[in-house]
């Protein structure tokens, strides 16, 4: 048997699309609540929105071929509370993780891992009113600024996915606003940020009647209304990319397979208690079983639905693990849980 580092899983993990970041609040919805009498109005739009997060797809059929199978939407809720948050009463709800798979599988939905993509967008703005700028996480200079950074982290509450803006300190603007025209902008920001996409978005002021946007998003547009105009345009070219990369990463829960897994740098039963309970958040994992414990280390075996680049795929986003070694001739993977 011969044995490969890293290699094996790099091929698994890279021959498709490989997201890297965990949506760890994935069976979480928050849900604005006017008052006790609107709760259940609230639990059925999180319930939506959970299956939304789940299978990738807006589209209401998922959700009614789940009801209509004789389920209430409060069957999948595991608890809830009335939250304050910025003044605003939310609906916390947390939903059964194994329930709602068992669902899905039993109904033949296609589901995906809580493995998510990160949209990196670089939105430059010129509105001949001041120096041109890269849209950031914090400071806002107009009320685009303002639509687009909501829509953004609406969007990914919403969809379980990450829609990301730069943080840019002061000597990474001079850096891109004294040298854009010699230095790489994609290499630039793949050297200070990991994400699956970068979407590069100009808007420029070209008269006083008129806008011209450029980069992935492109069109004209007059200045009645522009704001408006642009987050209609922006909105259907960021769900349509993001539909793309969701549904390259449908799992046919179908497909069963099993995988060994070894978990080292465990040294007491806290560790091992994370370590079991991270394993079994894994959406990909279908059923755990312990096989052997050794001196700093935990051997499992795990049932998975769909192909193990799933589960690879989910524990290389994960915050617990760090990968270690794999073996060519056999379904194994060696883990160090991450302190």
């Amino acid at each position: 048997m011969r044995f490969i580092k890293h290699s094996l899983f790099c091929l698994i993990i890279f021959s498709n699309t490989c997201f890297g970041k965990e949506f760890i609040d994935l069976f979480t919805v928050l849900e604005p609540v006017e008052n006790t009498s609107s709760i259940d109005k609230s639990i059925n739009k999180a319930f939506n929105t959970m299956i939304f997060r789940l299978s990738g797809n807006d589209s209401p059929s998922n959700i009614w071929k789940i009801i209509n199978a004789g389920n209430s939407r409060k069957d999948f809720i595991n608890s809830y509370s009335i939250e304050n948050l910025d003044n605003e009463s939310f609906l916390q709800i947390n939903f059964d993780k194994n329930l709602l798979i068992n669902k899905f599988n039993q109904l033949s939905i296609p589901f995906l891992s809580n493995s998510r993509p990160v949209i990196l967008f670089l939105v430059k703005i010129d509105a001949g009113t001041r120096e041109p700028y890269i849209l950031t996480n914090s400071g806002s200079n107009s009320d685009l600024d303002i639509s687009i950074r909501k829509y953004l982290k609406n969007t990914s509450t919403k969809r379980g996915v990450f829609l990301e803006l730069p943080t840019l300190d002061l000597i990474d603007i001079n850096e891109l606003n004294n040298y854009e025209k010699l230095i790489n902008i994609i290499d630039f920001f793949e050297d200070k940020y990991v994400f699956d996409e970068l979407v590069k978005v100009e808007i420029l002021k070209t008269s006083i009647n008129e806008w011209s946007v450029d980069g992935d998003l492109k069109f004209i547009a007059d200045e009645l209304d522009f704001n408006s105009f642009f987050m209609e345009n922006f909105h259907k070219y960021t769900n349509t990319k993001v539909n793309l990369l969701l549904k390259n990463n449908l799992i046919d829960s179908s497909q069963i397979n099993k995988i060994n897994v070894s978990i080292s740098n465990i040294y007491n039963f806290q560790d091992y208690q994370n370590i079991k309970k991270a394993i079994e958040n894994l959406v990909t994992a279908k059923e755990i079983t312990i096989n052997k414990f050794a001196i700093d280390t935990v051997f499992f075996e795990i049932s998975t639905y769909g192909d193990i680049k799933y589960l690879i795929q989910e524990i290389s986003s994960s915050n617990f693990f760090e990968i270690l070694d794999g073996y060519e001739d056999t379904p194994i993977i060696g883990l160090s849980y991450k302190r």
